[in-house]
């Protein structure tokens, strides 16, 4: 039953962009083994299923539950809420460069820089459905980058989606689960993703584990500045401005107390 809550409370950080449901995993003592029992499933699988079954329903029952939430804060306090999930995204920074050796800064710059090249382009856009194969397409790549957020300590798969366009269209579709077109797709690519991601965060960390967190560090700063640049796409009042501030900050508490300690 412990970890059907666990579960629920990194469900809750896989729908705010910003938290990173495997640092919440990391912090709370299940990431480690999850994807130990995840790789060797043939060999443990009565161990596996009786570890991972109630810690995963907690995560989806917990996402269902609060899509809506999420999708209501955002269309009545956008300024305010996007400021909230940037707080939680900077809180999340000093456990993290904690784990990055100076010599590897060279990664984080780069990534940095990739990554922020090929998502500006789509930050004050929000993804149009086409009723074609495009559609198909471009959710089944955003369940692959949820699925990125769900493995990679450091990394929103959320904060990856707003990034895209497609956040609000999938937050929507879970909240009400009427739309088949959009949930298949992300699914798909949600469960191929953590397959395949599994095993290459799992060899990369076993061989390159500061090398992988200089790169995650890069998308962490990166989702920072194109978050903030989301934010203010629109014309924001004063009072919505100071609100958010205290939000920022309190995000910034909030992810500071989940952290990973060392």
């Amino acid at each position: 039953m412990k970890n059907f809550w666990k579960g629920f409370i990194i469900g809750i950080g896989k729908i705010i962009p910003g938290v990173s449901g495997a640092m919440l995993a990391i912090a709370m003592g299940v990431y480690d083994k999850a994807i130990d029992y995840i790789i060797n499933f043939r060999n443990k699988k009565k161990e596996s299923i009786k570890y991972l079954f109630p810690l995963g329903m907690g995560i989806i029952l917990s996402i269902i539950f609060f899509s809506r939430i999420i999708s209501f804060s955002l269309n009545k306090y956008y300024v305010t809420t996007m400021l909230f999930f940037v707080g939680l995204i900077i809180g999340g920074i000093p456990s993290l460069i904690k784990r990055v050796k100076k010599e590897n800064y060279w990664y984080t710059v780069i990534t940095f820089v990739f990554f922020f090249l090929v998502a500006v382009t789509n930050i004050n856009n929000t993804y149009i459905c086409k009723s074609g194969i495009m559609d198909y397409v471009m959710f089944f790549i955003s369940g692959v980058m949820e699925a990125i957020g769900t493995v990679v300590p450091g990394v929103s798969g959320t904060a990856l989606l707003m990034i895209m366009g497609t956040y609000n269209l999938i937050i929507s579709a879970i909240g009400n689960l009427n739309n088949i077109k959009i949930l298949i797709p992300f699914i798909m690519g949600l469960g191929i993703g953590l397959i395949l991601i599994i095993k290459i965060i799992n060899y990369l960390l076993k061989k390159n584990e500061e090398k992988v967190y200089a790169s995650v560090l890069g998308i962490l700063l990166s989702s920072i500045v194109l978050l903030i640049m989301q934010s203010f796409k629109y014309r924001v009042s004063l009072g919505s401005l100071g609100l958010g501030f205290i939000f920022l900050i309190m995000g910034i508490f909030i992810a500071n107390m989940l952290g990973e300690k060392k």
